[in-house]
């Protein structure tokens, strides 16, 4: 029964996790269904030019575009599909306008949530929501609410809800804020894709059109005979994309398709991905069915030597090895297929069962419940396959014993070194290294040799592991009675110990790869993290300013409509800002900071201009190429000139108070600089003649125009956006005394390049609003005090955006918390899988002990032993071995990341095609330390705990 259930729980993890999958993934049809509802395709503006998608209606561009695109045309009405002509005679749309953002009120406070104008009752949209209760709005003012957000309110259907509208579409009142709205709620719907989205649904009608709104740029079509990618073709020629229901149903070849016929690198860096992984996912997958080889394998021998005497009259009545190798291989045929069966019948029950908490965890709705017959036949034929190879290696063993010593009961227990399997264990480990060094240093990409060097040295270090086992016995005598027993036990039984330990080395290998992989990914969040505030500082961001930290917050690439980031948009009163902020934390001092307002289409910005010999050398036209194998990262950040292109920053209008704020301290020499009409930089090769004992010198700041050069091709729309800025030539460049300023704590001050006078900015023409407010702290704001200061900011009526300095936070350790329970699981299992053969094996012996007058507990400390030994053994070879693919993997991403961007443009900004990027390599210790130390304790505690202490002592046979 064990090792039926031992060869089904990877059957039914596969069945679960295939079940799963199908039931979860969507087919094509299901979709659609939740892209287009019951239209025949969902159109979409991209921009007034020719646009070119794939065959699902992805427009690859980069994330600033629909900033971009949202300036340019600002002021410009889109034209739906059908008053453009680009769709077919009798075709019919339904507009599906941006969400907007509303502040709705609650018994305890208030929330800002997204809100949608659909006709839930037009027939277009079935599928696109999933109704819960109630009806859809018929009219203005009415609208349904998402299940969270019904449940965060505390509201039901039938009930009003009080929201404000922030789309910049109303003017605070006297007392500064919004006017309320009530809307009534009629229904209940969930977007299926998103069960977790706080989302409020209008009837069209109901919100006030946003200032400058230019109209919807998506909509659902109705189209005689369906979309054909020819007509999806001509849509693309008039700037608007389409997922059609037809294309998507019957996808169009490559070779007709413009994007993938021009842009063959993007399509090859998509394989290479997709082929690493399938190759890691086929890794893994083999590595779990030798984990319970390793394990089945040491109960099939157990098993045949409880049988020896049986095996021994077949031999006495003349049966053959042939023979006696068939019955042991039944066993496994016969107990794979058992296992097989029962852990597909399993693995498919569970997986409906798990089903909801799947929907729980990915907050999506599945599809229709699936199984795929041809796939779970697969897997039980793995039961049976990997039944039969953990019994061959008990067959062969079986079948060389003598007839006499298996009739008598004698038994010996190895003894030596197995030097020939480590010798070719060693070998093969070298081989693996090699595969992977030569994967991880050589120019370009190599998928298989990572891969699989990553498999063969793990494969190798498991074929040292009886080698291990046997020169680990030898140091028996320097532990008490129980420890020398447990150890020579394991030493002298190695084939049932060492796949033990090896099935511990697999699991606790992968769990620390992945905890290693983790490790490193937060070292390099904290070591990238550049903030524009100094730690414990607040920031009340509005304007653009809010929406970009919104932005940065939120996928890469999305849009925050409805934000006040409008030209007409009411700015924040600094006065009763800060005096609100104020009465929540406990604020030192602030002051107004100032950005260029980039709203609308500006293509012109404030820059310092540096001398060449200041200027980073790896950036720009004349930039010095790196050399082949060098760390290309590490050198930009090491060299001091390139701290800019890190920290980044705008240059500003400011003054004394303004320096404060930024810097968190008093600078007299600076402050006088500004006061006499110069300019503050906080790098000092911002300098021109920079004097190290005044810190002073002069510092140029230009006007930076983006300006299409002379003749070029582009919509009219676009070419008058540039003409208030790019005609005529650009004012010159000015050059100021300038002294160089630090933070308090003498870091880099992010966020903001230069402080220069009002009077140049007005120079050069360029806009600036206030941004933020900056409030300097005497202590670290609890988040107690921050959620009171957030209820002031929404309070003033506007959309600002409060931001504490709390540093780089990092990532949850709930992924770490979990490969640490998954590889304790396993370690756990294993170590009582080779106690409980152990003890099995070993009963003779106990009865000996106890015969001649051993305690009782004596069995119990010898489980405990066995335990602990079996798991120290396989979690500090697995630790040992799980850094070796993990630092692999990151040398590996820190190299193709700059390849794969050579490859793809051929090259760039000088960069070498071997050039790498940094490797932020980190060891979790913490992690390392549990699992070697206290994961063996618990596997002896509980050990011990459940061992029968009395030994009954049997008549002998033979």
């Amino acid at each position: 029964m064990l090792v039926a259930a031992m060869l089904a729980l990877p059957v039914a993890g596969a069945a679960a996790a295939d079940t799963l999958y199908h039931t979860v993934t969507l087919t094509a049809a299901e979709q659609l269904g939740r892209d287009v509802g019951r239209a025949d395709a969902r159109v979409d503006f991209v921009a007034p030019a020719a646009v070119e998608q794939l065959p699902d209606g992805s427009v690859p561009a980069p994330p600033q575009a629909a900033a971009m695109l949202s300036g340019a045309l600002r002021g410009v009405q889109i034209a739906s599909p059908v008053e453009a002509g680009v769709l077919p005679v009798g075709s019919r749309v339904v507009a599906l306008p941006d969400k907007q953002q509303v502040r709705v009120r609650s018994a305890h406070g208030s929330y800002t949530v997204q809100i949608a104008e659909r006709d839930l009752g037009d027939p277009l949209l079935g599928g696109l929501y999933q109704r819960i209760g109630g009806r859809a709005p018929r009219g203005v003012g009415e609208v349904t609410l998402s299940t969270s957000l019904l449940a965060s309110l505390g509201r039901h259907v039938g009930d009003e809800v009080s929201v404000e509208y922030l789309n910049g579409s109303e003017q605070p009142g006297p007392d500064g804020r919004l006017p309320d709205h009530g809307l009534r709620i009629v229904g209940e719907y969930d977007e299926p894709s998103h069960l977790d989205a706080d989302e409020v649904l209008a009837f069209p009608g109901t919100v006030p059109e946003p200032v400058d709104y230019v109209g919807a740029a998506h909509w659902l079509a109705q189209v005689p005979g369906g979309l054909s990618w020819a007509q999806v073709l001509r849509l693309n020629q008039g700037g608007y994309a389409a997922e059609s229901r037809v294309v998507v149903l019957d996808p169009p070849a490559d070779g007709l398709v413009p994007l993938l016929r021009d842009h063959q690198g993007a399509v090859a860096g998509n394989s290479r991905l997709t082929e690493a992984l399938v190759a890691v996912g086929a890794v893994g997958v083999v590595m779990a069915l030798m984990e319970v080889v390793l394990l089945a394998g040491p109960a099939f021998a157990v098993g045949a030597r409880k049988r020896r005497r049986d095996f021994g009259l077949m031999g006495a009545a003349g049966a053959d090895q042939r023979m006696v190798r068939a019955v042991v291989l039944a066993d496994g045929a016969v107990l794979g297929a058992v296992g097989g069966v029962a852990g597909v019948v399993v693995g498919v029950g569970l997986g409906r069962l798990a089903l909801p908490e799947a929907v729980r965890l990915t907050h999506r709705e599945p599809g229709a419940f699936r199984v795929s017959l041809a796939e779970l036949a697969l897997a039980a034929v793995l039961g049976v396959v990997t039944g039969l190879i953990a019994a061959l290696i008990p067959a062969i063993i079986t079948a060389r014993q003598h007839v006499l010593q298996a009739l008598t009961g004698g038994r010996r227990g190895a003894r030596g070194v197995p030097w020939r399997l480590a010798s070719l264990g060693v070998l093969v480990l070298g081989g693996g290294v090699a595969a992977t060094g030569y994967a991880v240093f050589q120019p370009g990409i190599h998928t298989v040799p990572l891969v699989a060097g990553i498999a063969v040295s793990e494969l190798g270090v498991v074929a040292c592991t009886p080698m291990v086992v046997a020169l680990v016995g030898k140091f028996g005598r320097a532990l008490p009675l129980t420890g020398r027993m447990a150890l020579r036990d394991s030493a002298r039984n190695r084939g049932r110990t060492a796949p033990a330990v090896a099935a511990i080395l697999a699991a606790v290998a992968g769990s620390t790869a992945v905890a290693t992989l983790l490790a490193t990914e937060d070292a390099r969040g904290r070591a990238q993290y550049h903030s524009t505030l100094r730690p414990g500082q607040v920031a009340l961001m509005f304007g653009w300013a809010a929406a970009n930290e919104s932005a940065a917050g939120s996928r890469a690439g999305m849009r925050f409509d409805g934000l006040d980031t409008g030209p007409d948009a009411q700015p924040v009163d600094s006065r009763k800002a800060i005096a609100a902020i104020g009465a929540t934390l406990p604020v030192r001092s602030a002051a107004v900071v100032m950005s260029q307002d980039f709203n609308g289409f500006v293509p012109i910005r404030v820059v310092v201009k540096r001398t060449p010999g200041n200027d980073c050398p790896f950036f720009g036209a004349n930039s010095a190429p790196i050399s082949a194998g060098a760390d290309g990262e590490s050198m930009i950040q090491a060299d001091p000139r390139c701290t800019a292109a890190f920290s980044g920053g705008q240059v500003v209008p400011g003054d004394a108070a303004t320096l404060r704020a930024l810097t968190g301290t008093v600078d007299p020499a600076a402050e006088k600089v500004l006061a006499e009409g110069g300019m503050v930089v906080f790098n000092r090769y911002d300098l021109d003649g920079f004097d190290p004992v005044t810190g002073q010198g002069k510092a140029t700041v230009a006007l930076q125009r983006s300006c299409p050069p002379d003749g070029a091709d582009m919509p009219e729309e676009l070419r008058k956006q540039f003409g208030p800025y790019c005609s005529g030539p650009a004012p010159a460049d000015t050059t100021l005394p300038a002294a160089v300023a630090s933070a308090k704590d003498h870091s880099a001050v992010s966020g903001v390049r230069a402080l220069i006078p009002q009077a140049v900015a007005d120079k050069y023409g360029a806009k600036y609003v206030p941004s933020m407010i900056l409030f300097d702290t005497t202590r670290m704001p609890t988040r107690a005090e921050e959620e009171r200061a957030n209820a002031a900011a929404e309070s003033l009526g506007t959309t600002a955006l409060l931001k504490v300095e709390r540093g780089y936070q990092g990532g949850e350790d709930t992924a770490m918390l979990a490969l640490a329970a998954v590889a304790a699981f396993v370690t756990l299992g294993a170590a009582a899988i080779a106690t409980g053969l152990a003890i099995t094996d070993s009963e003779a012996d106990l009865e000996t002990l106890a015969a001649v007058g051993a305690r009782p507990r004596v069995r119990r400390t010898l489980a405990g032993s066995q335990a602990t030994i079996t798991a120290v053994l396989g979690t500090v070879l697995g630790s040992a071995t799980g850094l070796v693919p993990a630092v692999a993997i990151i040398e590996a991403r820190s190299h193709s990341f700059v390849q794969s961007a050579a490859d793809a443009r051929g090259g760039f900004l000088g960069v070498s095609r071997a050039v790498h990027a940094q490797s932020y390599l980190a060891i979790p210790w913490w992690f390392l330390i549990g699992t070697v130390v206290v994961v063996p304790v618990l596997a002896g505690i509980g050990a011990a705990s459940v061992t029968r202490s009395k030994v009954e002592i049997r008549r002998r046979r033979g």
